[in-house]
């Protein structure tokens, strides 16, 4: 549909209430089609609005319940929410019913990977082994799953599985910082604090406010005799978990007034700070377009 396509262009060139004010006309001319749901509600995840995303996106599937990635945009709406067992629920309603049958195998590999991701989040461990290893069954070399089964296995204390899996996942994506991490962190969990000196410090090359990152260098440090740089490394860390704490209350200031572009701001330049570009970008999509609600 060109207008979509204009829709969206507009939105890309900076014009959100605009692209939106398209959209509604669309849906006015013709409210059963699904397509227009689908650029709103993307539109208001991508300006962090996601109450409005999420009642577009469930407009979106009582309109076509078979759309392919309706049900999946609306997992990751909760999931972004933090509604962890809702998201399960829209998930797998994303890989059953008409539309599952045209769902390629890596679509139906990173709804699977959702859900173990939910699991691990609700503590349920043995649910998130079978979600995890229903990915690799489709792909044995999908790093994401690799990344986040080697996490596992050292939350859970398993750290020859842990080692295995975070090299794989290292070898797999080398410049990959949370893989670089999972590695460093099981060297030093398996009292191999040299190595896991060598992949910490290169996190800290790429992203120096890496969260727990300057605890385990402490710790690694110290237990291998530096305890001047050691103790130097834990005390960072205490004042960037602090940075940390000030990013949770920013987020939850947002999400209790979505529509303040001062605290989409002050999240966007906190984020921004810890070093996380992206996160910190789709926080200033959200200051631009809160600070033109006023004049809508």
């Amino acid at each position: 549909m060109l207008d979509l396509v204009r829709a969206e262009e507009i939105f890309i060139a900076g014009n959100t209430h605009q692209a939106l004010e398209l959209i509604d006309l669309i849906i006015s001319e013709n409210t059963s089609l699904a397509e227009p749901y689908l650029l709103k509600g993307n539109i208001y995840t991508a300006v962090g609005q996601h109450e409005k995303a999420r009642v577009v996106y469930s407009k979106l599937v009582k309109i076509d319940p078979d759309f392919v990635s309706a049900w999946f945009k609306l997992g990751n709406n909760a999931y972004r929410t933090k509604q962890y067992q809702k998201a399960i629920d829209y998930y797998r309603n994303e890989l059953i019913g008409n539309n599952a049958h045209s769902l390629q195998a890596k679509d139906k590999q990173i709804t699977m990977l959702q859900i173990g991701r939910c699991y691990m989040h609700l503590g349920k461990i043995d649910s998130a082994l079978i979600s995890y290893n229903k990915c690799i069954t489709i792909d044995s070399l999908y790093s994401e799953v690799i990344g986040d089964l080697a996490r596992l296995h050292t939350d859970n204390g398993d750290f020859t599985k842990a080692l295995m899996l975070a090299k794989k996942a290292v070898t797999l994506d080398e410049n990959n910082i949370d893989y670089l991490y999972s590695l460093g962190t099981v060297y030093l969990k398996t009292n191999q604090y040299e190595r896991a000196v060598t992949y910490l410090q290169a996190v800290s090359a790429q992203r120096p406010l890496y969260e727990g990152l300057h605890y385990n260098l402490g710790q690694a440090f110290i237990r291998s005799g530096d305890n001047i740089k050691g103790i130097k490394y834990l005390a960072k860390a205490d004042s960037i978990q602090t940075l940390y704490s000030r990013l949770e209350n920013l987020k939850m200031d947002v999400k209790r007034n979505p529509n303040n572009p001062r605290t989409w701001l002050a999240l966007a330049e906190a984020l921004e700070y810890a070093g996380m570009k992206k996160e910190a970008d789709q926080a200033r999509l959200a200051v631009h377009y809160t600070g033109t609600l006023k004049n809508k």
